[in-house]
């Protein structure tokens, strides 16, 4: 993984800072999700405090399969298989009502299980890859994180996202053009119950968009409508792929695919 760019001393002191404070730790454990920032995370971790350091994957409904696939490369890559558990998120009825505060009760539910997971393999430092832009948006998830005493060294350093874009591409890594990535249930509505058949409908239409060469895009679930949301530039590539598209929704049960004519909006389904 070799440099790709040149740090302005204002981001290599963060940089700088964000070492100094895992050089602050004997061992620690990642949430990986294998997302831009916590790949950015392990990686520079990995640097400091080499082998003393506990990458843990969550798979789940609410990860495509592809990103779970994508995060064990990555950790490899760096250096450090990850440990995986698996989360059965159905069973949180919390989850599944998916109310307004869904987020808040998934991530307590799913960092409990990595706590205690760290915890038995002796690793009582746990990190998850939140960054000071996270701050900016409706992030409910959050209080879960500070409940359970999880840190956050990347917002701590006051990285940004274009920061841990740079920094990525600083360390050669493959995420520093990788498109935000969330959890599949941000696509249902709030207060629309969550169903495994509707995130595998979410799933297999957003593989057929990555499919055809999309670089960001959602597709929102609305009933058995689906809304694809894309940047303006793209919608010509899925109006030359609609046939397909079309029919590979409603195998999965899609009456209606429409085409947002304002383009992607990052949460677009926050109440």
């Amino acid at each position: 993984m070799a440099n790709q760019t040149i740090l302005s001393p204002e981001l290599n002191a963060k940089l700088d800072q964000l070492k100094v404070s895992l050089k602050d730790f004997s061992k620690v454990s990642i949430a990986f999700s294998g997302g831009v920032d916590s790949t950015l995370l392990l990686k520079v971790a990995v640097d400091v405090l080499g082998e003393n350091v506990l990458p843990i994957t969550v798979n789940g409904a609410m990860l495509p399969g592809s990103e779970f696939a994508e995060a064990q490369a990555l950790a490899k890559e760096i250096g450090v298989p990850p440990l995986v558990i698996e989360a059965d998120v159905f069973a949180l009825d919390d989850f599944v009502r998916n109310s307004s505060d869904r987020c808040y009760h998934c991530k307590k539910f799913i960092f409990t299980q990595i706590k205690n997971a760290a915890i038995e393999n002796g690793y009582r430092v746990i990190l998850d890859g939140s960054n000071l832009d996270d701050m900016k948006d409706y992030r409910p998830g959050i209080k879960a994180l500070g409940e359970l005493n999880v840190m956050s060294p990347l917002k701590a350093a006051g990285l940004t996202k274009q920061d841990i874009r740079d920094l990525s591409a600083y360390y050669g890594l493959p995420t520093a053009t990788k498109p935000a990535m969330a959890c599949l249930a941000t696509r249902i509505p709030t207060n629309t119950r969550i169903t495994p058949e509707a995130l595998k409908a979410v799933e297999a239409g957003e593989d057929y968009l990555k499919s055809i060469g999309l670089h960001q895009y959602r597709l929102r679930l609305i009933g058995d409508t689906a809304k694809i949301e894309c940047d303006p530039a793209d919608f010509e590539t899925i109006i030359e792929n609609r046939l397909v598209l079309v029919a590979t929704l409603k195998d999965l049960g899609i009456r209606t695919v429409t085409l947002d004519l304002a383009g992607y909006g990052c949460g677009n389904m926050n109440s």
